[in-house]
């Protein structure tokens, strides 16, 4: 989906490539409620129209089919697409925050967050933690160490991007060590008493 996007992007004129970019990032100015913003639309979008990032798109892909696999596909779509949401709203949050209390000003509420960097980072993170074979997690460690750079740039200046980034790492930190906790067998002690009360 992320190359079709990128065709369509391709194939547009500048001034129609700056709206839909307008349209579909997860600003302020769109995250507010009806019918001033299109907060639904925006948030289901915006993870479809990267920008410029043509490397995210192998990680996407193969990230998310790791989680998928580990996690399954229901759990995985949830917690990714959640990811996704929760970090978009967390990062506006603060602009949100900060515009009020004087440390940025008013137009940075229409400013551009789109792409999947939020997914990316957390089925990343998902993948060092549980995929399989084992040595693959040390791929996955060594590619988000290659991109972090990248991925947490501006976080000096508290800008939203990298901060949805770390809230997206946390989230898939999350889900996969509750799915590791979860799928852990049970030890001696705590089979022993079901065994003698049966």
């Amino acid at each position: 989906m992320l190359a079709v996007a990128w065709m369509v992007e391709e194939l547009l004129p500048p001034n129609r490539l700056d709206q839909l970019l307008a349209w579909s990032s997860t600003n302020l100015a769109n995250l507010h409620l009806w019918p001033a913003g299109h907060p639904v639309e925006a948030l289901a979008v915006s993870a479809l129209v990267p920008q410029a990032s043509p490397w995210l798109w192998p990680l996407f892909a193969l990230s998310t089919y790791t989680a998928v696999s580990a996690l399954g596909t229901r759990r995985a779509l949830l917690t990714l697409a959640g990811t996704h949401i929760g970090a978009s709203v967390v990062a506006q949050a603060l602009v949100w925050w900060r515009i009020h209390h004087g440390e940025l000003p008013g137009s940075e509420s229409h400013g551009l967050d789109t792409g999947p960097s939020y997914v990316v980072v957390a089925a990343m993170t998902i993948a060092i933690v549980i995929a399989r074979p084992v040595w693959l997690r040390a791929v996955w460690v060594v590619l988000l160490a290659v991109v972090t750079p990248a991925l947490l740039e501006g976080i000096g200046d508290a800008e939203p991007a990298p901060i949805g980034h770390l809230l997206s790492c946390a989230t898939g930190l999350t889900a996969a060590l509750w799915t590791r906790l979860r799928s852990r067998p049970l030890s001696d002690q705590e089979v022993r008493p079901v065994e003698q009360g049966a």
